[in-house]
């Protein structure tokens, strides 16, 4: 696990046990997170609110992540914004390639992971 850091978050997860830990997780490292439940709350955060990375499952109810990644991408201002995707489902380097992120992590997240792979997004290299 890496040491604490700084950087605004916006985590996008709609179970509420992933959420939290991935919440506790982050903050513990220093982070400043923000959470959305859905895909279309992310958006209006993602509007309205300034971030440093976005946290994005790709299986959410209504909008669904790849969705929240294709708006994202067609707007000016967050277009640049990197993002992590963590998801249960199996991707192909060719389909990650498509969603234009930084990395993926596959459920279920081992918290330093997920500390070392924001770290990593935000800062580019480990300490």
């Amino acid at each position: 696990m890496t040491s604490l850091a700084t950087g605004v978050i916006l985590l996008v997860e709609d179970d509420d046990a992933t959420r939290g830990m991935f919440e506790t997780t982050l903050s513990g490292a220093g982070y400043i997170v923000h959470t959305a439940r859905t895909g279309a709350g992310a958006l209006t955060r993602l509007r309205s609110e300034s971030f440093d990375l976005v946290v994005l499952d790709l299986m959410l109810p209504g909008i669904t992540g790849p969705e929240v990644l294709d708006a994202m991408r067609q707007g000016p201002a967050i277009a640049q914004l990197p993002v992590i995707v963590v998801t249960g489902a199996t991707l192909s380097q060719r389909e990650l390639g498509n969603l234009s992120v930084v990395t993926m992590l596959r459920k279920p997240v081992d918290p330093d992971d997920l500390v070392d792979a924001v770290y990593l997004a935000l800062h580019g290299r480990r300490q």
